[in-house]
């Protein structure tokens, strides 16, 4: 179910046919199919609004009629914008303000990665103040089952897609996870998904300690992960602590692509 903190359903009674149109499609691009009774009651629209307005976004393909229901959804014009915002976003130019600014608060060296077959590789770095243990250039790899940013973006996939990378993990003879060391890997998953962030005790490196959180696009689906990395000692001591702000800032991001939360 939708966090009702998502969508402020009323307008105001000033509000014209523009914003009475907008408020339909942001009714139904968070709730999902809708009847046009449910949105006009949810948005405090007369019925005869409601009908008027719901047939001139049809007329212009901007809702369309899911299935049998026969309740409406977004229509081809509104998956052509949508389409456009995301491809117009780059990840690594909306990234930057919000990871200095995790940079700020931890002092601690914060990077972005995105998956490359069975790898993550580093696409951009803000580095803090204090040293850190590992220091690679961009472009750098890193295993999906011992870092922060692996195990982050592994806890966001769809179970199912999940699997498929997991059995990829295993066949690969690149990989060094096997049957055995697999079920270590879910149940860290599995630790992951319920503390909400990702965390590599120097299992990396022996010297180095990290913790991270996946970005979500538009359509739920995890794109990135970043990750906060300092030296062991000081990071043991705070990784609780830090793991919160790093979800809080690939929160940050996600809304950035378009995804809204689920409550469940």
């Amino acid at each position: 179910m939708l966090d009702d903190n998502a969508l402020d359903s009323r307008l105001p009674a000033n509000a014209g046919a523009l914003d009475r149109g907008l408020a339909i499609l942001d009714y139904i691009a968070l709730r999902g199919p809708s009847s046009t009774v449910d949105m006009g009651e949810a948005l405090g629209l007369s019925r005869s609004t409601t009908y008027r307005l719901v047939d001139r976004l049809r007329e212009s393909g901007w809702l369309a009629q899911d299935g049998p229901s026969g309740h409406w959804r977004l229509g081809r014009a509104a998956a052509r914008l949508a389409s456009a915002a995301v491809v117009g976003i780059e990840l690594r130019d909306i990234a930057g303000p919000a990871l200095r600014r995790l940079r700020n608060e931890t002092q601690e060296t914060v990077s972005l990665a995105v998956l490359n077959g069975i790898s993550m590789v580093f696409i951009h770095r803000e580095r803090g103040p204090r040293p850190v243990a590992v220091s690679d250039a961009l472009g750098a790899s890193r295993p999906l089952h011992s870092t922060s940013v692996g195990r982050a973006f592994l806890a966001g996939l769809p179970e199912v897609e999940r699997t498929k990378l997991l059995d990829q993990l295993v066949l690969s003879p690149a990989s060094p996870i096997d049957a055995i060391s697999r079920g270590r890997l879910e149940a860290e998953i599995a630790a992951t998904i319920e503390r909400g962030w990702s965390r590599d005790l120097r299992e990396f490196d022996e010297s180095s300690c990290c913790c991270g959180a996946a970005i979500f696009d538009h359509t739920g689906l995890p794109v990135a992960a970043i990750s906060v990395a300092g030296v062991a000692e000081r990071m043991e001591k705070v990784i609780g602590e830090v793991g919160p702000l790093v979800v809080a800032t690939a929160r940050e991001l996600s809304a950035e692509l378009g995804y809204v939360p689920i409550s469940v």
